[in-house]
């Protein structure tokens, strides 16, 4: 049977809100949320919180999360998910010897990340045969892209459309532009080990509303979510 790890990155010193990953989001710390995601889809082997952070750590612990202790040069802003994802894999294989066949990793800044979603990016690479999966939503926007013009000596002058002005179209009938929302990967442990990075081979997305897809980087967006879900308590009663 196939073995699936999830991975909760969660260092202490977030500077846009902080003591983020702890701080309280309706009634419990934002780091409960991405915990509870993972166990609850029922999918998930072993649910890991790496920080280097002893707080965040044993509040993880109480909320059924395991810990593994994140190296100090690790825990910087400009670290990328990817090594924090290496060394955690290292130590479970040479601590432990425990090496899994997928690898997911939830972002405790998603904190509407819902278990069904997980469960079904999940299958997709368990299930359907792919390679790597990534949560993803559509934006209910236009997605014109548009292109920086430069002149000879290299200098940005202008712009123009990479699509025919006189031809456009409704929304509805654009082709689909996925955004990718950070709050859920999960990808073949040996194609990891490959490229050294979260996704790629034979991709698929699974699609979250733009709503559960809010991220929180900054106090408005705390806020933000913590309205929604007050939102939804109420509904729910």
């Amino acid at each position: 049977m196939s073995k699936v790890i999830t991975i909760i990155p969660a260092r202490g010193g977030s500077k846009g809100v902080p003591r983020k990953n702890i701080k309280s989001l309706n009634g419990k710390p934002l780091i409960a949320y991405a915990i509870e995601a993972a166990l609850k889809s029922g999918v998930i082997d072993r649910v890991i919180v790496s920080t280097e952070d002893k707080e965040i750590a044993e509040v993880a612990k109480q909320y059924g999360a395991e810990v593994i202790n994140r190296p100090e040069d690790l825990a910087g802003d400009k670290v990328t998910l990817d090594p924090v994802i290496k060394q955690a894999l290292e130590f479970l294989e040479t601590q432990e010897n425990y090496i899994p066949d997928f690898v997911s990793c939830i972002q405790p800044t998603s904190p509407l990340l819902k278990s069904e979603i997980v469960k079904a990016c999940v299958g997709k690479v368990v299930d359907e045969g792919f390679d790597s999966c990534i949560a993803a939503f559509l934006p209910d926007t236009y997605e014109w892209k548009w292109k920086p013009v430069y002149d000879v000596s290299g200098k940005e002058i202008s712009f123009e459309p990479e699509f025919p002005v006189m031809q456009r179209v409704v929304r509805q009938d654009l082709p689909k532009v996925y955004h990718e929302n950070g709050a859920f990967y999960i990808t073949k442990l040996s194609l990891f080990k490959k490229i050294g990075h979260r996704w790629g081979g034979k991709m698929a997305v699974v699609e979250m509303s733009e709503e559960d897809s809010i991220q929180i980087d900054n106090l408005n967006e705390f806020w933000m979510i913590e309205q929604i879900l007050k939102r939804r308590q109420g509904e729910v009663q």
